[in-house]
């Protein structure tokens, strides 16, 4: 279930919605309530920069990545160096500062969490504040953020930092490279992150806000999941072309950061590192993903998926690309990981069939393993499509270490076989109908 929005949402989504002076005065409230308030001062910060007023802002933002590097906050670090630097600071230099303390080798790292920032309270604009306006308003803005500038940070400079998945893979020096290629993106409420079926062509990471993770649409739609700072979505448009598997959307006012395909390929020519362990970083996500989901992997006990996984190695496939054909004695089984497959037929008149469309957690090549008989179908890369593949050793191999996947295996395969055997029979009726007619 989705948060209500807090204040501070509500005055990011005045500045996104045009009204800056409304985000001013809840963001001065704010502040003046409590000077730890970084969100506020985050905010304040990135008005005065709309407004031409960069000079506070770039201090407090150079500040602000040090507070949010102290609470092991890499994601907030990293949007409050990119408006630092377009307040005119060195956000280079500030990039690698956080690089250092989030890196592979760092001293810092460690078994904590990120410290989250304090919520903000319900504030009231006080009246004198509410009918201030223009150049007053943002020297009112100026004032409180040098008063938040004026008091000492309390966190600990060299605390703890947790160590985030892909990032404290890197060491600082390509880390930082990454993270010089992000850019800053802020969404209104309801704003389209992701469109499922859409070619994927970047990568984020939640700064602030919540995301709601989807497939399907009206009915149909169903709810994944919910994403909140510091996770990451869209990967698998950076290593593949497949299309995007669900649809994410801002639940409200919510910011981002982007890595884009064509700059990750350009920073891995310098650091080869990065697309490697971003390559890895993804292909665990994926078999995660595939160890939670898949039906024939349920089969298995919890403690015994991954070794299941651990037998089938991975193919990629082009769209067009043939997995199964039919009439063949298929010898592999395949785990669809991403992208999408068809199932095609042939009618009795000798016409393709379509039978279905299988994605990410679908199994084909059922058939010839387990019922030993030719593949009574082909299927086909819809788009570039990733597959665990088992040939009839490994497949030997597992159903004897697990013997609940053969049992799985044999009710999909004889099920299918059904269902492709009605699809094929009622399209050959309904050509006689016509032809009777």
């Amino acid at each position: 279930m989705a948060q209500a929005p807090s204040v501070l949402d509500d005055a990011h989504a005045a500045r996104l919605g045009g009204d800056r002076e409304q985000a001013l005065r809840v963001g001065i409230a704010l502040l003046d309530a409590d000077l730890t308030q970084l969100g506020a001062a985050f905010l304040l910060a990135e008005l005065a920069i709309d407004q031409d007023r960069p000079f506070v802002a770039g201090e407090v933002a150079s500040r602000l990545v040090d507070s949010f590097t102290r609470r092991g906050d890499l994601p907030r670090a990293i949007a409050a160096a990119k408006v630092a630097g377009a307040a005119g600071e060195s956000a280079g230099v500030l990039i690698a500062t956080v690089a250092e303390a989030f890196g592979e080798g760092s001293a810092r790292q460690g078994d904590a969490a990120p410290t989250p920032p304090p919520l903000p309270a319900s504030v009231a604009v006080p009246p004198a504040l509410a009918r201030t306006s223009g150049d007053a308003l943002l020297d009112a803005a100026e004032g409180a953020l040098q008063r938040f500038l004026a008091t000492d940070d309390g966190a600990p400079a060299d605390g703890a930092v947790p160590t985030l998945p892909l990032f404290g893979a890197l060491k600082p020096g390509a880390l930082a490279q990454l993270l010089e290629g992000m850019t800053l993106r802020e969404l209104g409420a309801e704003e389209c992150l992701i469109e499922e079926g859409a070619p994927g062509e970047e990568a984020f990471v939640v700064v602030r806000g919540s995301l709601a993770v989807s497939r399907g649409s009206g009915d149909e739609q169903t709810a994944l999941a919910q994403l909140g700072p510091g996770a990451i979505v869209g990967e698998m448009a950076l290593v593949a072309d497949a299309p995007r598997a669900g649809s994410v959307t801002a639940e409200a006012s919510a910011a981002v950061l982007e890595i884009r395909r064509s700059v990750l390929e350009t920073i891995a020519v310098k650091a080869p590192a990065v697309g490697q362990e971003l390559s890895r970083f993804c292909r665990e996500r994926m078999l995660a993903n595939l160890v939670r989901h898949s039906v024939i992997l349920r089969s298995v006990s919890p403690d015994d998926r991954q070794a299941v996984v651990d037998r089938f190695t991975t193919t990629h496939f082009d769209a067009g690309d043939v997995l199964v054909t039919e009439g063949d004695d298929a010898g592999t089984l395949f785990l669809v990981a991403s992208g999408s497959v068809e199932v095609e037929g042939i009618d009795a008149d000798g016409d393709a069939l379509r039978i279905a469309e299988l994605g990410p957690g679908d199994v084909v090549g059922e058939i010839g393993l387990v019922l030993r008989r030719p593949a009574n179908a082909t299927v086909r890369a819809l788009s570039p499509t990733v597959a665990l593949e088992l040939s009839r050793d490994g497949f030997q191999e597992a159903i004897r270490a697990h013997p609940g996947l053969l049992q799985e295996l044999y009710e999909l395969a004889t099920k299918r076989e059904e269902e492709t055997r009605t699809v094929v029979a009622q399209e050959a009726l309904d050509v006689e109908d016509i032809v009777l007619l």
